[in-house]
């Protein structure tokens, strides 16, 4: 039992026993060695170049994705630029838009001014014109024979008023020019004095 004891603790120490010596490899062997080695250094030289290979991809697919983040930027640049500019279109159209319709109110405004003015313009041209007519339908002799029926002479006012009565009344118009203004100012005194003339030969005419 020793003995055995003894052979088993030889056996499990896994040293080779005294005096054995390791046999050389066969050609077999190193053959087989020879060509394990040249598996792995194409294995390895495979799997450096797939390495290289997929490095080169992920470089381009980085360099493509970096392209595309930078053609983003520009067209994200440009919309914002574009919005801006949108944004002061729509705030030009909308000052328009009011000054637009300040205006079409203003218009409107001035319209219904021009139409009334108008409408009283055309009234005024009508009583002017039935004023006109019943002037024209006055004889003189009529209207002097008229005041002095009023006014006779042995009434005091008698001739303040008929000096009144025989002055012409001016209309006011617009101003003209300061040659044409002396003109009419001249036919004008010479029309009073002809009205003037009138009502005196009629006064005469009346006494006699």
């Amino acid at each position: 039992p020793a003995a055995v004891g003894g052979g088993a603790a030889v056996a499990g120490s896994g040293a080779p026993p005294e005096g054995w010596e390791e046999e050389p490899p066969s050609e077999l062997e190193l053959a087989e060695a020879q060509i394990r080695r040249v598996e792995l250094e194409y294995e390895k030289d495979w799997r450096t170049e797939r390495m290289d290979q997929t490095i080169v991809s992920f470089d381009e697919a980085l360099r493509t994705l970096r392209r595309e983040r930078f053609k983003l930027d520009v067209e994200l640049k440009m919309t914002d630029l574009s919005f801006l500019v949108l944004m002061q279109e729509l705030k030009l159209l909308k000052d328009f838009e009011r000054k637009e319709q300040q205006l079409v109110t203003k218009h409107k405004t001035k319209t219904d001014e021009k139409e009334d003015l108008t409408v009283r313009i055309a009234e005024c041209q009508e009583k002017i014109n039935a004023r006109k007519a019943e002037m024209d339908k006055l004889n003189p002799k009529q209207v002097l024979a008229e005041f002095i029926k009023l006014v006779p002479e042995s009434n005091k006012l008698h001739e303040p008023l008929l000096k009144i009565f025989k002055r012409k009344v001016k209309r006011i118009k617009k101003k003209p020019g300061k040659e044409e203004a002396e003109a009419k100012d001249g036919e004008e005194s010479e029309e009073e004095e002809e009205d003037d003339d009138d009502l005196e030969g009629l006064e005469d005419e009346e006494e006699e």
